[in-house]
């Protein structure tokens, strides 16, 4: 399936368009999250480990607007902690 075309991509699409809004809170945001179902938290904290993998990866493209997130990234995963990170979906 084509990124552009799956389910992930157009959510990702839909929190773009919030985070764009000047008046975004993260953590009113957080707040919210703690009403999912566990299992949909747990699911959240697999997609945000898949974003720190991802910024922190060396071939990740930065510029001044990001840099400060690449190094926090690489700084997580040189620390080891998602060395044994085993999230299950249950």
């Amino acid at each position: 399936m084509e990124l552009q075309n799956s389910r992930e991509y157009k959510a990702a699409q839909e929190l773009e368009r919030a985070l764009n809004d000047m008046s975004w809170n993260p953590k009113r945001f957080a707040e919210g999250v703690s009403h999912y179902h566990r299992t949909l938290q747990q699911e959240l904290m697999r997609t945000i480990v898949a974003i720190i993998k991802m910024v922190g990866d060396d071939n990740y493209g930065t510029d001044l607007r990001n840099q400060a997130s690449h190094e926090l990234c690489k700084n997580i995963i040189d620390s080891g902690a998602l060395d044994d990170t085993y999230l299950p979906f249950i």
